[in-house]
């Protein structure tokens, strides 16, 4: 009964996954439009075919400097301005929470949750930014891939946290937060725990 729970349930957070991702391009590569796979791909191609028309936009509407908005951002902070830059800061976080979330419970808690959960959110963002590029129906900003990725990191956070209050009463160390215990011990490692213990009382 409770593999079969954990099956659906494995399914379930699939079929999350998969129409988060899907609602994800839609909005950044399609905005309110149809989905036009074929017309993204030729503009894309489009774009590739003309490398100086790549190069005059990220000249002219691109950031290839860290915490260059950000900054912008911060100093409009305190007085309220420029609305749209508060949304695309705290939507650009926001947007990728699902996916640190969700990611994890695809696969088996490991040590490495952590690293896998940032790189692939970094590599996310970047394919969203690049096609934007290409394309042209955005830019490319090197602020929103950091943003996106401080958002994949922020969900596995909340992935951890949730885990652990079911699962240690509350309890909860920082550091396994972001670095989950290992999976049980196979067999084979079994073996060898008993046969290391047999070898210590042999010498006692």
């Amino acid at each position: 009964m409770k593999k079969s729970v954990a099956i659906v349930a494995r399914i379930a957070v699939f079929i999350a996954f998969a129409l988060y991702l899907v609602l994800v391009v839609k909005i950044l590569l399609f905005k309110f439009g149809r989905i036009d796979l074929g017309g993204l791909c030729a503009d894309m191609a489009a774009g590739m075919a003309h490398p100086e028309l790549i190069r005059e936009r990220l000249a002219n509407r691109g950031n290839l400097i860290f915490f260059h908005e950000i900054r912008h951002y911060l100093d409009d902070l305190p007085t309220g301005e420029s609305m749209i830059r508060h949304v695309n800061f705290i939507g650009n976080i926001l947007a990728f929470l699902p996916f640190g979330f969700l990611l994890p419970l695809l696969r088996r808690p490991n040590r490495g949750a952590f690293l896998t959960v940032t790189l692939l959110s970094f590599l996310f963002s970047l394919c969203l930014e690049t096609a934007q590029l290409l394309a042209d129906i955005g830019i490319f900003d090197v602020d929103d891939l950091l943003l996106n990725t401080v958002g994949g990191v922020l969900g596995y956070f909340f992935y951890r946290l949730g885990r652990l209050v079911i699962t240690a009463g509350g309890r909860i160390p920082l550091f396994s937060l972001f670095c989950p215990k290992p999976s049980k011990y196979t067999s084979r490692d079994t073996d060898r725990r008993h046969i290391s213990e047999e070898k210590v009382n042999s010498l006692c």
